[in-house]
């Protein structure tokens, strides 16, 4: 029976070394060898999974890439974008003058770019630099964006960033879709918008029934995708809401869980 395999990047498919392993890449190329569907499913923005899509030979087998924890969800091969959520533009004035005056950054993906009010901001540097992106420098950000993104990244360091972030889910969490995706990170998306729904989203463009859906991750930004999942697959170095969702809890980043996985219960 066809499957959509759906992975996690950071601690899922990456080691610790921002690596995907041997192991773990012949594995996925065996998968869609054997008529498996595969979706990148991460938080980065398109440029940020790219790269990582040539690496798996999604040149010769194709699949999508899901962004922006379920934001965009784009086809590979033929660069059609099939589903795009954004923040209204209300939505985000709104919101980033009620978080003007709190302790914590902004970075927002605009373009293959990222935007800012601050060279300052806390994980900038280490953001672009995963996603492959450019950082634009608009002081005046929270007064002058023009655009409607697929999801507002926030970033504080991880002794400070929750009493901002809870302020932030008390005024627009009914509104809006939150979730702390690391200790550094809390990103709003549009309300109802997850990896979840992502992973719906492609297994009905596929006709696939949801059964036939697998899901790995390791953070809290892919409880829905776990939860959704025909069969949820927790990372050994998952955080503990994770494990306790999953249907099945496999090796780690660092010892080829994906890779045992895919070769004891689908190869």
């Amino acid at each position: 029976m066809e499957k959509i395999i759906a992975i996690d990047v950071d601690g899922t498919l990456l080691n610790d070394d921002k690596k995907i392993t041997q192991r773990t890449k012949d594995s996925l190329i065996k998968l869609r060898e054997a008529g498996h569907k595969l979706v990148i499913a991460s938080g980065r923005d398109y440029s940020g999974t790219e790269f990582i899509a040539k690496e798996l030979d999604f040149d010769t087998y194709g699949g999508f890439l899901s962004n922006f924890n379920g934001g965009r969800i784009t086809d590979y091969h033929t660069g059609e974008i099939i589903a795009n959520h954004t923040l209204s533009l209300d939505f985000i004035k709104e919101f980033l003058d009620f978080i003007r005056d709190l302790y914590i950054d902004i970075m927002i993906y605009n373009e293959g770019k990222i935007f800012t009010n601050s060279m300052d901001t806390y994980w900038l540097h280490e953001t672009a630099s995963m996603n492959n992106m450019e950082i634009v420098l608009r002081e005046n950000l929270i007064d002058d964006i023009d655009f409607e993104p697929n999801n507002i990244l926030l970033s504080q360091d991880p002794s400070r960033i929750d009493p901002p972030s809870q302020k932030i889910y008390e005024k627009f969490g009914d509104v809006s879709t939150q979730v702390k995706s690391t200790p550094w990170y809390y990103e709003i998306m549009p309300k109802g918008i997850n990896k979840g729904k992502s992973l719906m989203e492609i297994a009905d463009y596929y006709k696939t029934d949801p059964a036939n859906t697998i899901a790995f991750g390791d953070e809290m930004n892919d409880y829905s995708m776990i939860e959704a999942a025909g069969i949820g697959v927790a990372m050994g170095n998952a955080v503990e809401g994770i494990k306790e969702i999953a249907d099945y809890v496999t090796l780690s980043n660092n010892e080829d869980g994906i890779a045992s996985y895919i070769e004891k219960f689908i190869l």
